[in-house]
């Protein structure tokens, strides 16, 4: 290639590091997969050097990347992610590809209409496809055209394209049903509709690109046309069909979540049905409670929207009443374990809370609360009323019975209700007790965040000096801190944890290098590292990267040893995704290396590793990235 060619096209330098600090190390794979299969189409180069191309993705994308400032890419792409995706790095590796091999790259023609897309700097960045972005020239070539036709003509020109598309001719049909009133059969037939489509399995590979997401766009517009018809009762129906039939649906689908979003759009048309209605509001709230707790997956967000808008307050009381009656005769779920019984039954009691609070009838809230905890231990729930109603001692006594009730059991609503008890602490700003009870959580479940909660209440009583001694002496020996001498906290009111089980090892090693990097000690830092249990997996509770981090101006050398390491553990993986996150340590490592005058040694290193892993061509061309090598192969 020549040099001066080489010179003026800014993207002929770009090495794999430039690529993954533009898009990320997934992206980049991604899109080079893409590349390689093929999907980069019509590739053209603009007047001012961006690349414009078609990939085939799910659908056919237009992409326009161009060098920035910085040198590095920017691209915009008719894709739902717009900007920077795997579609405009596959342009990029085709654009290298075709250079390399001395093939030639046409101009972008005047008016190609990929270039369209990006003639307004304003454009609205919605993931429109590219249909949708060039349809408004069509609109005024069809209307112009339309214009011309008699009366007759567009008939017969309505009926060719009811032939030719026979959805449309249903289309139509439906409209003229609804017009003249006539709508059981509609009804009908999109009941069958909202089976069949419930049928489809929704599933998604997204290594792939692949997957299905079942479609009910054109049961949403039938709907909507249905209820600006005035059939408000008809869609009601209907979206009990289709609320039952999504959650089946869901329930068997195979993806993250599209298959519910793509149900969930209808929602709002059927709480828009609901308001107009002809039903009695009380029977409308009572149907979309009943909605609300049929859904496990949240396809029914709006509806539950719906419940929390302004009602009239007899309504809120007629479903007070029935919910309250249902609540009293529901028996136990036949097969189902204690804890999905309880959970069932809370979130109905939810609901009649919610309406008894609408209605205005406060008296018999926090009553239905205490009998139901002691049904299903949903303790939290009444805690927070008796707090929220300022009944701290009411509060205090059922947290101690809800502890007591729950410890073994469920001990994580045993820990929720001693959270309850410091909160009341701190409101009442009973500092020496809420410092007591955050050293007492620390001996339970030592972490940073609990120690940095110490610091900061025992400071309020004077206190952290002694308080911070007497932990760091229990994760050392084990010795608990109200066991040593001088401790200045008085006792929570709770039971505090016993001695530390046999099993426990001390001293809690991967706990006291967290607090060393918290207080910003790298000394400690180390000190601690190197007592941690190493086995064979070189595997241990504390972060290398974190380490390497809190002690690379103490001790350079040892923090690039511990990146190196922990680099060469993950290419011992031999997976492309295991190189990528390698390059990630070995640029720390160098950064350090850069710091400390040692540039020549690091790039001996990096030589050495090529050398050794030559075969392994993926992690090589992540290696070259580490040196800012270029992409683009030199041609001889």
């Amino acid at each position: 290639m020549p040099k001066d060619k080489k010179n003026s096209d800014p993207f002929l330098g770009l090495s794999f590091d430039d690529l993954n600090e533009w898009a990320g190390s997934k992206i980049v794979s991604r899109g080079r997969n893409y590349h390689r299969q093929g999907r980069v189409s019509e590739l053209a180069i603009t007047d001012d050097g961006a690349l414009i191309a078609w990939v085939k993705g799910s659908k056919k994308y237009a992409i326009r990347v161009a060098m920035d400032e910085d040198g590095l890419p920017q691209s915009v792409c008719s894709c739902p992610y717009t900007i920077d995706c795997k579609h405009g790095v596959a342009v990029v590796f085709e654009y290298l590809k075709r250079v390399e091999n001395d093939r030639f790259v046409p101009k972008a023609k005047n008016g190609d209409e990929r270039l369209k897309l990006w003639e307004d700097e304003d454009r609205d960045n919605e993931s429109d496809d590219v249909e949708n972005a060039l349809s408004g020239g069509m609109q005024k070539e069809i209307d112009a055209f339309l214009k011309g036709k008699t009366r007759a003509q567009l008939i017969e020109l309505i009926h060719e394209l009811a032939a030719i598309h026979p959805e449309t001719g249903q289309d139509l049909f439906d409209r003229g049903q609804i017009v003249s009133g006539s709508v059981k059969s509609l009804v009908t037939r999109l009941r069958l509709e909202i089976r069949e489509i419930g049928e489809e399995r929704g599933w998604r590979n997204y290594w792939q690109d692949e997957g299905h997401t079942p479609d009910y766009s054109g049961i949403r517009t039938k709907l909507e046309t249905l209820l600006k018809a005035g059939h408000a009762d008809a869609v009601v129906a209907l979206g009990e069909e289709l609320i039952n039939t999504g959650i089946r649906q869901v329930e068997e689908s195979h993806d993250e979540g599209e298959t519910a979003m793509e149900i969930e759009r209808c929602m709002p048309v059927m709480v828009k049905a609901l308001g107009h209605s002809s039903m009695d509001t009380a029977d409308k709230l009572a149907w979309a409670v009943d909605a609300v707790l049929k859904d496990s997956f949240n396809i029914c967000e709006t509806i539950a929207e719906y419940l929390h808008r302004k009602h009239p307050q007899t309504a809120w009381n007629t479903l007070a009443d029935r919910l309250l009656t249902r609540l009293n005769g529901l028996k136990s779920i036949k097969g189902a374990d204690e804890f999905s019984r309880n959970y069932a039954r809370d979130r109905i009691s939810d609901w009649v809370l919610h309406a008894l609070d609408r209605a205005g009838r406060e008296d018999e809230i926090i009553p239905l609360c205490k009998a139901e905890a002691e049904k299903t231990g949903s303790y939290d729930r009444l805690i927070k009323r008796l707090i929220a109603a300022r009944h701290y001692e009411h509060a205090e006594r059922w947290i101690q019975e809800g502890i007591r009730t729950t410890h073994e059991k469920w001990p994580g609503i045993a820990a929720s209700l001693s959270n309850k008890l410091l909160e009341i602490r701190t409101r009442q700003k009973n500092w020496p007790v809420v410092a007591a009870m955050h050293a007492e959580e620390f001996v339970r479940h030592p972490s940073r965040k609990i120690f940095a909660d110490c610091k900061k209440t025992s400071g309020k009583v004077k206190a952290w000096p002694k308080v911070r001694e007497s932990l760091l002496t229990y994760l050392e020996n084990g010795v608990l801190p109200w066991k040593q001498g001088g401790w200045p906290l008085p006792e929570s009111g709770l039971d505090t944890p016993k001695a530390a089980a046999r099993s426990e090892r001390f001293p809690m090693v991967d706990d006291l290098v967290h607090i060393a990097i918290l207080e910003k000690k790298p000394d400690q830092v180390l000190r601690w590292y190197n007592r941690l249990p190493k086995n064979r997996f070189g595997w241990h509770g504390v972060d290398d990267d974190e380490v390497a981090a809190a002690v690379q101006t103490h001790a350079p050398d040892r923090a690039v040893a511990i990146w190196k390491n922990k680099a060469e553990r993950l290419i011992a993986q031999v997976k492309p995704s295991a190189y990528q996150e390698a390059a990630k340590y070995l640029r720390k490592a160098g950064k350090v290396m850069a710091n400390e005058n040692k540039q020549t040694e690091w790039e001996r290193y990096l030589r050495d590793l090529r050398a050794k892993q030559i075969r392994k061509r993926r992690l090589i061309e992540i290696l070259d990235g580490l040196v800012g090598r270029p992409i683009l192969k030199k041609r001889h």
